[in-house]
């Protein structure tokens, strides 16, 4: 069990030190961001934790960003 967990943190830490050193900035920001939003939705099932309404205005800029940045990537070429 303890030796199945470990080897679970290993390969997590390895694919992110992989992300950390190949990805650009921009990839790096948008993943630390849903990162942050995934926590912040499991702290509310898990410890009872109340979103606020400027969470929620964050949260909503942070997933509309990348969407907005990949339709203007694609319109300009």
């Amino acid at each position: 069990m303890i030796v199945e967990e470990a080897d679970i943190k290993l390969n997590f830490g390895i694919a992110i030190s992989m992300v950390m050193k190949y990805a650009d900035n921009i990839v790096k920001v948008y993943s630390t961001s849903v990162a942050m939003l995934l926590t912040a939705v499991v702290s509310v099932f898990l410890f009872g934790f109340n979103l606020t309404l400027a969470f929620f205005l964050g949260a909503t800029q942070v997933t509309e960003i990348p969407f907005n940045n990949f339709l203007y990537c694609w319109n300009k070429s």
